[in-house]
């Protein structure tokens, strides 16, 4: 009792160390019972629960009285990080890349220029001695520069809410130091007592103290304090090549702040888990936190997606930035994307043409897409909706490293099958904007379920492209118009008519396909791939709200605890 001062139940390092302050200053327990209680709480943190992900394991930080131990700890959430690792691994390769690329066009440009000089100087020279000047003739040539290859240094990371800090400990020894991998890394936590927990974290897991550091403060403050452009901006040299967001909730708070703070091609992490907004079910905070309403419709997953990646497009644009997708990804109950930020006023101002509203039928699953604006240059290019697209090199560098020849390479890394798995979905995915459930489709229509592979497979022989969505192995995407679909719904309705069901009138009208239609089976795959796998237990799902400092629980405000005074008066 009188190491727990607050009464919450968890003995932290400072409430101990506060107690044998005090008792050293009351001239209390003798000098062998000190030493006795510091050994047994020393010992009871030692002898506490670890937890092992990947290369990196995790303390507790703290002891209850009865005996068990407080780790903030969701294994749901291995998965966002072995993802984070693969994909962190090919874009420090991609990124040594580009520098190594931009290095020799500035080395080549300083060469063409020096040349230039010199053979300036051979004309002049040339004139002169032409002329008879002798004091020019005898000139001197340019010298050429001597080039000192710029260092490619590695990625300088910002994880803004660390808790335990367990995501920077698997970068640290997980990923390659240096070129191609990491430089540095940044773990910035609001609460003090988790600051402290992540330096001993960092401590026991022997990181450098200069590569990896732990940041105390608001995460905002932080990022804007490192803006990377702007009057006080650190410049892209100095700012962060990624910044990883990963708040308990929404993102939308840090949108703002994380847009500014990383560099020119830079790399923001996204996660997002507040999916019942982001779901539909509250359209009103949804379109004060994300600039939209999501609808409730058998698309809510890549609408979710499309809706955050819209936040971070419109935050961007503000400040001549251009914003462009590499991995978007909807996992379990959250959402986690993965996109570059670029310094590109230009391209900012096309922002309206890839910004579109959904009209969605509130009777059937048809729905339209109509966007804010067009762009044309000259007579052919026309800017369309935004893609929620993988760009096809980046998502081949994240499948090579899924290879088993890549695999040992990063060895922290355990669910290989999964990430294989939504990988290997994503690259078959059409970028074509949302998409139809097939069964959602025969139920609104009541007409009897049309197979899956056929279905799809008579679209393709119409000469349209259809993909799943790579969360839902029935979704129709594809490029074909709505009456297209609909006129092989009633192709089929009228080949196999429901017995004690009419058909609804919008499958009384005639189709604006040439007859005949013939039903084609899509083709099986030829290498299987599990891409749509279960959750590994039930309840899968995020756990509750850290605690805060100490351990200690959110007070209640007093209107909310003269309510309950009342309610319990009143009983």
């Amino acid at each position: 009792e009188d190491l727990d001062s607050d009464g919450d139940g968890v003995i932290t390092r400072e409430e101990f160390e506060a107690f044998v302050a005090k008792v050293k200053a009351a001239d209390g327990p003798g000098p062998a019972e000190v030493p006795e209680a510091a050994d047994s709480a020393e010992a009871s943190l030692k002898e506490a629960p670890r937890i092992q992900e990947g290369l990196a394991e995790v303390l507790s930080n703290g002891v209850r009285k009865d005996g068990k131990t407080e780790v903030f700890y969701n294994p749901a959430q291995v998965f966002n990080r072995d993802m984070s690792v693969v994909v962190l691994s090919a874009f420090a390769k991609l990124r040594e890349e580009e520098a190594l690329q931009k290095e020799q066009r500035r080395v080549q440009r300083i060469e063409e220029r020096a040349q230039k000089r010199i053979e300036n100087f051979e004309k002049q020279k040339e004139e002169a001695e032409r002329k008879g000047d002798a004091e020019a003739a005898e000139a001197k040539a340019p010298k050429v520069p001597v080039l000192e290859p710029l260092p490619v240094q590695g990625l300088k990371i910002l994880e803004a809410l660390a808790a335990t800090g367990i995501r920077t400990v698997r970068y640290a020894k997980e990923l390659p130091a240096g070129r191609g991998g990491v430089a540095s890394v940044v773990a910035n936590d609001l609460d003090p007592s988790a600051v402290e927990h992540m330096k001993r974290n960092f401590a026991h897991n022997e990181l450098d103290e200069d590569r990896f550091k732990a940041a105390q403060g608001c995460a905002n403050a932080h990022m804007y304090a490192r803006r990377a452009k702007g009057p006080g901006g650190v410049g892209n040299q100095a700012a962060y090549d990624v910044i990883d967001l990963d708040p308990y909730g929404t993102v939308s708070p840090f949108v703002d702040a994380a847009v500014q703070a990383i560099a020119d091609g830079g790399l923001l992490c996204i996660t997002s888990t507040d999916m019942p907004v982001l779901g539909g079910n509250h359209p009103e905070t949804c379109f004060a936190r994300y600039g939209g309403a999501a609808l409730k419709a058998g698309y809510v997953h890549e609408m979710a997606l499309r809706l955050v990646l819209h936040v971070f497009a419109t935050a961007a644009a503000r400040y001549g930035r251009e914003v462009r997708p590499l991995l978007c990804c909807s996992i379990d109950f959250y959402v986690r994307l993965f996109i570059r930020v670029f310094d590109s006023p230009a391209r900012a101002k096309r922002h309206a043409s890839k910004t579109a509203v959904v009209h969605q039928c509130v009777q059937c699953e048809s729905f339209f897409v109509q966007r804010f604006g067009e762009i044309e240059e000259g007579k052919e290019v026309k800017y369309k909706p935004a893609k929620v697209a993988v760009p096809v090199d980046f998502l081949q560098r994240c499948l090579r490293a899924c290879s088993p020849e890549q695999m040992p390479n990063l060895p922290g890394v355990t669910s290989w099958k999964k990430i294989n798995g939504l990988l290997t979905a994503m690259s078959e995915e059409h970028p074509d904007a949302l998409y139809y459930k097939l069964p959602s489709l025969c139920k609104a229509l009541k007409v009897n379920q049309v197979p899956l592979r056929q279905f799809r497979g008579t679209l393709v022989s119409l000469g349209y492209r259809v993909s799943h969505f790579h969360r839902e192995p029935q979704a129709i995407k594809t490029d074909a118009p709505n009456e297209v679909v609909f006129d092989l719904l009633r192709l089929w309705a009228e080949e196999h008519r429901p017995v004690h069901c009419p058909l609804p009138e919008v499958l009384n009208k005639a189709l604006t396909l040439q007859r005949p239609i013939e039903w084609k089976t899509e083709e099986k795959e030829a290498e299987k791939v599990a891409k749509f796998l279960p959750n590994p237990e039930p309840n899968w799902g995020p756990k509750p709200r850290a605690r805060g400092a100490g351990g200690e629980k959110a007070q209640e405000s007093p209107a909310k605890k003269q309510r309950g005074e009342a309610k319990k008066a009143a009983s």
